[in-house]
């Protein structure tokens, strides 16, 4: 069975010699592991649309273990977001963050929302201090969809990431590794 999703990619592994495998989170299906035969290799047609940044239109067939990529086509890019180090960061943190509080297969257009928003919003973001401040809404609108809302009293952005991120710890029991990466970038 194949269906049509729109997805974002939110990890990528390296899956045997020439595969790739692939964490994304789409509009319709939720969270969801995907395999895509052949990807690592030069002449694949799928590798210029599976990277992270984009939302890409997705065929996906049901597998055993995995989905497997039929077909991809880049729907909407974010170009901004690769050609600056803050805002790929800020991305790739916000990505874990999705991965750390949404199971796998709970479809959750809202959600999707959040993310695609987040991800605009930072691509046409003009500094650091707004992208901050469009991390923590998003942090703070994902927390508080999933019934989270958490009680914060923050007295600066930099503060405010920081319980934010503590909230999502404790909600999503995963630690999110590029929380130190982006405190870096905060001092």
């Amino acid at each position: 069975m194949t269906y049509l999703t729109q997805g974002i990619i939110l990890k990528k592994y390296h899956h045997g010699d020439y595969d790739r495998h692939y964490l994304i989170y789409t509009s319709e299906f939720g969270k969801v592991n995907a395999i895509a035969k052949g990807a690592k290799k030069i002449s694949s047609k799928l590798n210029s649309h599976l990277d992270y940044f984009r939302v890409c239109d997705l065929m996906l067939a049901k597998g055993a273990n995995f989905e497997r990529i039929a077909c991809a086509q880049t729907s909407q890019r974010f170009s901004q977001l690769s050609q600056n180090f803050f805002k790929s960061a800020a991305a790739i943190y916000f990505g874990e963050v999705v991965d750390a509080l949404i199971k796998f297969s709970v479809g959750d257009k809202s959600a999707f929302a959040i993310l695609t928003n987040l991800l605009s919003s930072l691509d046409k973001s003009e500094d650091r201090k707004e992208g901050l401040c469009l991390l923590n809404k998003s942090s703070y609108e994902l927390l508080k969809h999933l019934g989270y809302e958490p009680q914060i009293k923050a007295k600066n952005q930099k503060q405010l990431f920081t319980d934010l991120n503590r909230h999502i710890l404790e909600a999503g029991e995963k630690e999110i590794k590029s929380f130190g990466f982006m405190l870096n970038f905060l001092a």
